[in-house]
């Protein structure tokens, strides 16, 4: 059967509409902000932050063929009201598009009727809300809604698995490793280990579902994903039991090696550590010793391509990659082999 493809309005910071990855997916947009009380809506939906254009490429991920209208809610600082929010899912009543990615919620439950009763009336159009907890929180809104999808994220037993019981509050648990995503001015960043990337990543799986069953309902598709999922029931301790944990991989090159070498000076050049120090090899790259993060792990991808002639598929490369000078040299030396 062949893939259709599926639309999804993009709820969130907008969209660097000039990224090489992005560009020939969004369909259009629009944006929603406060301007002396009153809302105001305009053409202007590029991404000040970063986090709308990182989820954006997180659904492209899991599905090539989705077309994005983007919705602007969140400023530059990632906030927005409770107003404009519902006046932007007000918006999408009038819009011919059922597949709704919100990696963003509400976190207080006062005057959540008015919300509630919108995402009632898009689930009766029968539109698909996917929305994510909030970080840190057991209940968000409107997440935890009946009409809504609710996406928890956790570093689970098995890479891209997710659990789904559509009888829980929040339905969906999925992995949520950090991979290098889409990023404000062509660029690429870390993003991960959060609910946000967790709800693009199960909005483009469910994209995927729907170019092959436009016309599932919404109980079908909870029929659908509980289906796919490695668990459909949990408690608490489950979660401890299934975490998997990074293969540090100590002892993978010698020190002499030359891609090790130069894999290690290229991330002292980046995070200015003395050239002498060996702490590069005792930790890992993420320990505040050596100073990585998930903003300057693409700085050190493009001095690596530099160095050794090399071009990363960057959408490819998660934080395993950069567990320690040991996995990345990895990482490095296959792509040598490849190039």
């Amino acid at each position: 059967m062949l893939n259709n493809k599926v639309k999804v309005a993009l709820v969130d910071s907008g969209i660097d509409i000039n990224h090489d990855y992005l560009k020939g997916n969004i369909i259009g947009g629009i944006s929603f902000e406060c301007d002396n009380d009153y809302i105001i809506a305009t053409d202007n939906y590029e991404d000040e932050n970063g986090h709308g254009t990182s989820c954006a490429s997180s659904i492209k991920r899991e599905f090539d063929d989705v077309e994005i209208f983007v919705v602007k809610v969140l400023g530059k600082n990632g906030r927005t009201s409770r107003q404009i929010f519902e006046e932007a899912l007000k918006y999408l009543l009038n819009m011919d598009i059922r597949l709704i990615n919100l990696s963003l919620s509400v976190t207080t439950n006062e005057m959540i009727q008015d919300l509630h009763e919108i995402c009632d009336e898009l689930y009766r159009q029968g539109k698909i809300i996917v929305c994510s907890l909030a970080n840190g929180f057991e209940e968000s809104y409107p997440a935890v809604f009946n009409n809504v999808i609710g996406v928890k994220g956790f570093i689970l037993e098995s890479e891209n698995s997710f659990w789904y019981n559509k009888d829980k509050r929040i339905q969906c648990i999925m992995d949520n490793n950090p991979y290098m995503n889409c990023n404000i001015n062509n660029s690429y960043r870390l993003f991960g280990k959060c609910n946000s990337q967790s709800t693009a990543k199960l909005t483009g799986i469910i994209a995927r579902i729907l170019s092959k069953k436009h016309d599932i309902t919404f109980e079908e598709l909870n029929n659908e994903l509980e289906n796919l999922a490695v668990k459909n029931d949990w408690e608490d301790k489950d979660f401890l039991a299934s975490k998997r944990y990074h293969d540090f991989k100590e002892g993978l090159y010698d020190k002499d090696n030359s891609i090790l070498l130069g894999t290690a000076n290229v991330v002292k050049e980046v995070l200015k550590l003395n050239k002498s120090d060996d702490d590069i090899y005792k930790y890992s790259l993420f320990n505040r010793k050596i100073g990585l993060n998930n903003d300057n792990c693409y700085e050190v991808l493009k001095k690596l391509e530099e160095k050794f002639d090399i071009k990363f598929d960057y959408l490819s490369i998660s934080r395993y990659d950069f567990v320690s000078i040991q996995t990345l040299t990895d990482l490095v030396a296959k792509n040598i082999l490849n190039s």
